[in-house]
């Protein structure tokens, strides 16, 4: 295959250079022409020996010997067209022979010794004026424009090309012949011959040398720009065309110019891929390839017959170019194909949300494992053969930019490239992104096919590791495994495509609603929808991997669970935005990296509950409205529900991180409240699995997290021993939070930092006010403080209050085993506000 397209090739090329000598000389001649015509071709040009050979050279300069020679060779073309009516030669052997025979080093010398010679000899008495250039000087863009004097295109033919068995004068007076019986018809037999040529011209993208290039075809300059695009946002839509010249440096350093990287590059870095056909003989035999094998399959389908490409389901395609770009860099993943297997038949059901690929299967025992490993994604043998392979072609080529073609042995991100190279290469090309981000906590490179079902885009997620297993990209698993760096699910323009449009907002321009330690909260528009933007910072200067590292996953664990969850009473995500820069210094060189992470969710106008509070407090109020309380524990209780029953810790719960507007209603008239802020949010048996749902860079549910005066018993002794806590430490926070609204103080309020700690060690709860407190062991309403009048409440309110103190007592058991779950504490305060509503 490789040596036809490599022969069909070599003779587009040359008879391309043809095409554009007839169009401005208006008298050149080349009998390769026969590359797109007729497989025909006359017997004198069989019979001629190479002795014979010939170049044609100008004549005199004078209109008539110019109009002479142009006509004699119209009447040649057109006697040579006929003779190809009737001769049978097969003209591709007969290529093949001619290409064999020049590519044979000493054919080439002994043509150019003999072709000059023969020139020299014609020509010596030249004017001083006339220039001679080869035709591969031509071809090279190796002339200048000249002012003064003409130029003189010399051309070389072999043996086999020249009809030479006539002497010069009879062919003379022959060609004058034919001139004179056609005189009537110059003008026709001109438009004629270049219309054939043109027609024989029609060179597809896969022509190196095209003259003609189709409008899809861009110039280097603009793929050097998708370059950086690629390297600034991880991402190139279906209208990015991987055109020759792109390259893929990675997102770890500072983006050059290709010339750049193999100058100030060490053989030890990560290689640069490029995909340039010019540069890369392989990576064209691969798109023939590839082209090939999608025309069989149109055939296959029997719409090739009737003009109907078209039909032809892009999906199927796409899933024949996945299995091919596996099967050439080396087969697809092991590891997938175990997973899904053991999924299938080991009987594992963890899908609460992420699912367990791992030998935990659907092991209920929560215990740590004495070491997790997280599984790489590729497989780990593929992965080491390719580093090797790989270094061997940087040191062999002492270069560190890498035509992928040269690449026997590709993981994701050679594989996500050249499926979308192939992908803008088919005709019609495939709608196609290429899309760079995490499959759970591990680099990874995919694309997302685009396809047509009725009126609606579905976006396929296709992994040319895992080619056997293709999804909606909002598969429940795959949404949550397969993170890329920028997403949205929102339509961000009129395109209406989810996910397909990364314009976010500028956030340098949007207003600031609050700042902590390492967090800024923002205020900002996605498309035409108010968002809160969550972003976090970390300034590499001097920086050790893992501190990257776990900055990354920390905010990739967020993402992950957040896209995992929706709800109406937890926070609604709409995008994010991961991205590394760099800093520039004076001299315009890179000094240090900035990542950035940004978590666009709804905005909520009421701000957290927090602030609410902190209002009620400074109006001389002790506590919150009892209807409203219930309303917000009720509210907090059904998002904890749906928490734990996906099996999740929050590990935050306070009202810092309890949103409230109490001006946007629900529909049974109670105000919005919602949970956020999932920072701290692990899986439950994070420690016990090895696949995705060992949530890396945010520690397990065996370390101390949260925050200390919300936080359980069992949390803060984990500080001096290590030991594994379960749901039940969000439901100690959820008793802290229904002190907040009792109280309006936090918990532990009156004691220091040194001596409340000491208190949680021994297991002693945060204690209410004393009017509280003895309102709990009350049987019958009575009298409770208000301020700094003594109101009386009616028995509806201190029955609700006296069973808000009762929660609160259960929900801060010293045993984690006696407090009640989220779903048995949703239930309660569901027959209690159906009851109060009741009685009102």
């Amino acid at each position: 295959m490789e040596g036809n397209d490599e022969a069909r090739c070599k003779d587009d090329c040359s008879s391309s250079s043809v095409e554009m000598d007839l169009n401005e000389s208006n008298f050149q001649e080349n009998d390769e022409t026969i590359s797109e015509g007729p497989n025909h071709i006359s017997s004198s040009m069989l019979t001629s020996s190479s002795s014979s050979s010939r170049c044609f050279v100008s004549r005199k300069s004078g209109k008539r010997w110019k109009r002479r020679y142009y006509l004699q060779q119209k009447a040649r073309q057109e006697r040579l067209n006929n003779s190809r009516k009737w001769k049978a030669v097969d003209h591709d052997q007969l290529l093949s022979k001619k290409i064999h025979r020049i590519s044979e080093p000493g054919n080439c010398d002994s043509l150019d010794s003999e072709t000059c010679a023969e020139v020299v000899s014609e020509n010596g008495n030249l004017d001083d004026n006339k220039i001679i250039f080869s035709e591969p000087a031509i071809n090279g863009n190796e002339v200048d424009d000249l002012n003064n004097g003409d130029v003189i295109i010399e051309k070389h033919f072999s043996g086999e090309d020249c009809c030479t068995t006539e002497s010069k004068d009879e062919k003379d007076a022959c060609l004058c012949s034919a001139v004179n019986r056609q005189s009537e018809q110059d003008e026709v037999s001109c438009l004629e011959l270049l219309e054939c040529v043109s027609k024989s011209k029609r060179h597809l993208d896969r022509d190196l040398d095209n003259p003609k290039p189709c409008k899809s075809r861009k110039s280097i300059s603009a793929s050097s720009s998708l370059s950086c695009k690629y390297r600034k946002i991880s991402f190139c839509g279906i209208e990015d065309h991987l055109s020759d010249g792109f390259y893929d440096a990675g997102r770890d350093r500072a983006f050059m110019p290709l010339e750049s990287y193999e100058q100030n590059q060490c053989l030890a870095s990560r290689e640069v891929i490029l995909l340039d056909r010019k540069k890369d003989e392989e990576l064209d035999a691969v798109m023939l390839a590839a082209q090939a094998l999608v025309y069989n399959l149109k055939q296959l389908n029997g719409l090739n017959r009737h003009g109907n490409q078209d039909a032809v389901d892009n999906l199927q395609t796409a899933s024949l170019l996945a299995l091919f770009v596996s099967d050439h860099f080396g087969g697809s993943d092991r590891c997938a194909i175990v997973e899904r297997t053991r999924k299938s038949v080991s009987g594992s059901n963890y899908n609460k949300p992420f699912f367990c690929t791992c030998s935990a299967g659907s092991s209920t025992s929560i215990r740590a494992s004495s070491e997790s490993v997280v599984n790489t994604i590729e497989d780990t043998s593929l992965s080491k053969i390719s580093e090797k392979y790989l270094d061997s072609i940087k040191k062999m080529q002492n270069s560190i930019i890498v035509p992928i073609g040269s690449v026997q042995y590709g993981v994701c991100r050679h594989r996500a490239l050249l499926f979308k190279y192939l992908c803008d290469h088919m005709d019609p090309s495939i709608p196609c992104e290429l899309v760079r981000g995490y499959l759970d906590f591990s680099p990874h490179a995919w694309n997302i096919v685009l396809i047509k079902r009725g009126a609606k885009w579905v976006r396929m997620l296709i992994d040319a590791c895992r080619p056997l297993d293709i999804r909606e990209e909002k598969d429940t698993e795959y949404f949550c495994r397969y993170i890329p760096l920028n997403r949205t699910t929102i339509p961000l323009s009129s395109r209406g495509i989810p996910g397909s449009d990364y314009s976010f907002p500028s956030l340098t321009t949007c207003d600031l609603l609050e700042t902590k330690a390492s967090t800024t909260l923002i205020k900002c528009k996605m498309g035409s929808v108010e968002a809160a933007a969550k972003v976090r910072t970390l300034v590499d200067q001097g920086s050790s991997a893992d501190k990257i590292k776990n900055f990354e996953y920390n905010c990739l664990g967020e993402i992950r669970i957040l896209g995992a969850l929706k709800h109406p009473c937890i926070v609604e995500m709409y995008g994010h935005q991961m991205s590394c820069q760099w800093s520039v210094s004076a001299d315009g060189s890179p000094e240090h990296r900035v990542f950035r992470s940004a978590i666009f969710m709804e905005y909520v106008e009421g701000g957290s509950l927090k602030n609410y509070l902190e209002k009620l407090s400074d109006s001389g109020k002790m506590y919150v409205p009892v209807e409203l309380a219930l309303h917000v524990a009720k509210d907090v209780s059904c998002a904890l529900s749906e928490l734990h029953s996906r099996h999740i810790i929050h590990r935050d719960i306070k009202s810092e991180n309890i949103l409230l507007d109490l001006n946007r209603k629900r529909d049974n008239g109670a105000p919005t409240v919602k949970l956020c802020d999932f920072d701290s949010a692990v899986p439950l048996r994070s420690t016990l699995h090895a696949c995705c749902i060992a949530h890396v860079g945010t520690p397990p549910p065996c370390v101390c997290v949260g925050t200390p005066r919300w936080m359980a018993p069992e949390v803060m002794r984990t500080m001096y021993k290590k030991k594994s806590y379960g749901l039940e430490a969000d439901i100690w926070s959820f008793g802290c939070l229904l002190l907040e609204m009792l109280t309006l103080q936090i918990p532990y309020s009156g004691l220091s930092d040194s001596h409340f700690l000491d208190s949680l060690q021994m297991g002693k709860r945060p204690q209410l006010t004393d009017e509280l407190e003895a309102l709990s062991s009350m049987n019958e309403p009575s009298m409770i403080p208000s301020g700094e009048e003594e109101l009386e409440k009616s028995d509806v309110e201190v029955d609700m209050l006296k069973f808000l103190v009762d929660l609160f007592h259960k929900c801060v058991e010293e045993n984690p085993n006696k407090r009640p779950t989220a779903e048995e504490i949703h239930k309660m305060l569901l027959v209690r506000t159906h009851k109060d509503r009741l009685q009102v």
